[in-house]
């Protein structure tokens, strides 16, 4: 390798970190789903990967001039949009997470992996709107440099994001062992599924998948952080990592669609005896709902998934056939169909788990805690109290009236 002038340093820190936002731009636009920048330049450096420079030349073939004008101005309108609606969904999350305090009994499995199902749905809200900020809005509306190190933001982006839709995934699992062994073990559900066991499992899956990714993204040598400046991450664009990812979606997916097909078909032929009807309804209902919030999971994110597995470097699709619009225009319709479904997840929440509801009814009452708890019970219990001697009264003058009336229809 030629050694260059110290001089000349500066100069080629500079040029590598153009060429890398210009890798970037092709891999954001279809995992971060709206891209960070395209300049036009080519490195300096000694060694080049043939592969990655002829990606870049095939891109930039179909980017013209116009096409990044329409598209900042596509930007301006829509990035604040899902900005906002990220922000809704975020909000609305952490209010189900905020009325656990006026949960009125103990938190049971199924409640405490639902709320922790919600902060990934929060954290994904999140993680979409810093996205949509350091890798849109600033750089590409406004113009902002991010600076050398803006490849490695996108990394860390990236790392989290996965590992926010693996969370939410594992979440979805656990909650299907739960209702498994609720409906077919009834007797060994509470030796099972014990508070302590579900916080461990809470714990591990938060833990595991973000530090799978960020572990994965700094061990491929000279790649990811393990390049200069997080220049270099090749192994984004192939196949291995893609089907890295699809298999962490679609086993999960696979191992509960044959545990819920296998509950229903035994609560169909009604073989279960070990419960009353009561905990049966109960239990079935509980089903639903988490089958409601899976829909809505495989709905999100699935085009993304899909997407991501078939395009890249060396995938059916190859994205350097990919035009510049149509990678846009499906980012932004991914990206909505994620904020969406975060959206959702909180309106399911309050419309078929009591708690949650009792929950929220009560901290609304309360102005969340600005008035104490028995200054609104004793309010309840008076309107209830007047309520109650009204209907007697009322009852009192019926029974008056009616006696009164069979006793002047017997004197006629």
């Amino acid at each position: 390798m030629r050694i260059r002038p110290p001089a000349l340093w500066p100069m080629d820190r500079r040029l590598r970190h153009a060429n890398s936002r210009l890798q970037t731009s092709d891999y954001t636009d279809l995992i971060e789903c709206l891209p960070v920048t395209s300049y036009p330049s080519r490195s300096l450096c000694d060694s080049t990967n043939d592969t990655s420079e002829s990606f870049q030349n095939e891109s930039l073939a179909g980017t013209s001039p116009q096409d990044e004008i329409d598209r900042r101005e596509l930007y301006r309108v829509v990035v604040p949009i899902m900005l906002i609606v990220c922000i809704l969904s975020l909000v609305f999350n952490l209010i189900i997470l905020l009325s656990v305090r006026w949960v009125r009994k103990s938190l049971s499995p199924t409640l405490l992996l639902s709320l922790s199902l919600a902060v990934a749905d929060a954290f994904a809200s999140l993680v979409i709107g810093v996205g949509l900020v350091v890798n849109s809005l600033l750089p590409i509306v406004y113009g902002v440099d991010m600076g050398p190190f803006s490849n490695c933001y996108v990394l860390v982006l990236e790392a989290f994001r996965l590992g926010g839709m693996v969370v939410a995934v594992f979440h979805l699992l656990a909650l299907a062992i739960n209702h498994y062994i609720g409906i077919l073990r009834p007797l060994h559900y509470a030796a099972t599924v014990t508070r302590g066991t579900v916080a461990w499992a809470i714990a591990c899956m938060w833990i595991v998948p973000v530090a799978f990714f960020l572990a994965y993204f700094s061990l491929v040598p000279d790649d990811g952080f393990r390049s200069s400046y997080c220049s270099n991450y090749d192994f984004l664009l192939h196949i291995p990592f893609r089907v890295t990812v699809s298999t962490l979606f679609f086993v999960p997916l696979i191992l509960m669609s044959v545990m819920y097909i296998h509950m229903f078909v035994v609560v169909k032929r009604g073989v279960l005896q070990l419960q009353t009807g009561r905990q049966l309804h109960k239990s079935v209902k509980a089903v639903i709902t988490t089958l409601l919030i899976l829909g809505t999971y495989v709905v999100g994110w699935m085009p993304a998934v899909i997407f991501f597995v078939l395009t890249c470097l060396d995938c059916p699709i190859p994205i350097t056939q990919i035009q510049l619009w149509v990678r846009v225009h499906v980012a932004i319709f991914i990206n909505s169909m994620i904020v969406v479904k975060s959206f959702l997840d909180p309106i399911i929440y309050v419309a078929r788990m009591p708690e949650i509801k009792g929950a929220l009814g009560a901290m609304f009452r309360t102005r969340c805690g600005a008035i104490t708890d028995e200054v609104v019970n004793h309010h309840i219990h008076y309107k209830s109290e007047m309520n109650r001697l009204t209907f007697v009264e009322t009852s009192r003058c019926s029974k008056m009236n009616g006696c009164n009336g069979r006793q002047m229809q017997y004197i006629t």
